[in-house]
């Protein structure tokens, strides 16, 4: 295996790229997979050097692993986005929505959403809000039968290597699944605001993609069925669709393209909200991570930007960042 090289920083270009002083390097559940998996030894992670952006301020591992060991990391050895399925599995069983303090509640005074997007993982950001509200008159049989049946439908609908009795009998298992679970959608609460919801992917290898999986159904296919969303792949150069709010909940640094994403992000969309790590220690799992400078990174390039970071009643188990921002529009006044 070889390290490559990122001279340049991965978001905005720049040369100015200045190493941070006294690293050290201790290994997590991750990368102690990587290195079992890989059969590597310690000194290859400890060839990863942390630098620093003089111009937008993120921190990034150069060298790093290359474009092909990447997919093999975020498609093989973890596949499954933990956080991503913990958070929907929590949610469904045990009625606890996703931890971002009062962000939603917050967002929904202050802006009128009726377009609503997000970018690459659907249980990261607010689209169990969203079906939440939809949602909340019902008690919690409700919650886990329409669960159960979406991720039942699409597991029965596997069928390679059955027999014919049995694809004939999960054939009518699937319909069953399917009409209870249109029928389970049917019970939105009265007056329910129709949201126009889309969940944005752009298949980068440093993105959970094809294995992101639970009891065999992939996280987009759940999503897509469960919360009736469209799933449609990033094409910075399509006809401009204007949200409302753009969702980018720890995916930014999920992406080989951060800035062209926040671009289009910023765009096509009234506003945007990012939440992601602030922490000043990369570990080598990360290509990159944004810093709290960032921030003002954004502001010297003209886009208006609001930290919310204390003021939705969160606690932080690590260092972190919530920030709403807008190319065009003004920021709204809390």
């Amino acid at each position: 295996m070889k390290l490559q090289t990122y001279n340049n920083c991965v978001f905005c270009g720049s040369k100015k790229m200045k190493i941070i002083k006294n690293q050290s390097f201790e290994h997590n559940f991750y990368t102690l997979a990587i290195k079992n998996d890989f059969n590597l030894k310690d000194n290859f992670f400890s060839k990863m050097k942390v630098y620093n952006c003089q111009k937008c301020y993120i921190i990034q591992n150069n060298p790093w692993f290359s474009f092909d060991d990447t997919f093999k990391i975020f498609n093989e050895i973890y596949g499954q986005h933990n956080r991503n399925w913990n958070n929907v599995l929590k949610f469904f069983k045990k009625g606890e929505l996703p931890n971002h303090g009062d962000l939603f509640s917050l967002l929904n005074k202050i802006i009128q959403i009726k377009k609503y997007a997000e970018f690459n993982s659907p249980f990261m950001g607010l689209m169990l809000n969203f079906f939440y509200e939809d949602h909340k008159n019902n008690n919690k049989i409700f919650f886990e039968k329409i669960f159960s049946s979406a991720l039942n439908y699409l597991f029965i609908r596997q069928q390679a290597g059955l027999s014919k009795n049995q694809i004939k009998k999960n054939t009518k298992l699937a319909k069953e699944y399917f009409i209870t679970l249109n029928n389970l959608k049917q019970k939105k609460k009265k007056n329910s605001p129709k949201i126009f919801k889309t969940l944005i992917v752009d298949n980068s290898h440093l993105s959970w993609l094809y294995n992101d999986n639970y009891k065999s159904v992939n996280s987009r296919s759940l999503a897509s069925g469960l919360f009736d969303i469209k799933v449609k792949n990033f094409n910075k150069n399509e006809k401009r669709v204007l949200y409302d709010l753009f969702g980018i909940f720890h995916t930014l640094d999920h992406t080989h393209q951060p800035k062209i994403i926040l671009d289009y992000a910023l765009k096509n969309s009234k506003f945007v909200i990012v939440y992601c790590h602030v922490d000043n220690e990369l570990e080598k799992q990360h290509l990159f991570s944004l810093s709290d400078k960032f921030i003002t990174y954004l502001k010297n390039q003209n886009i208006k930007v609001l930290n919310l970071t204390d003021k939705i009643n969160k606690n932080y188990n690590s260092p972190e960042q919530y920030f709403l921002c807008s190319k065009n529009h003004k920021l709204p006044k809390l």
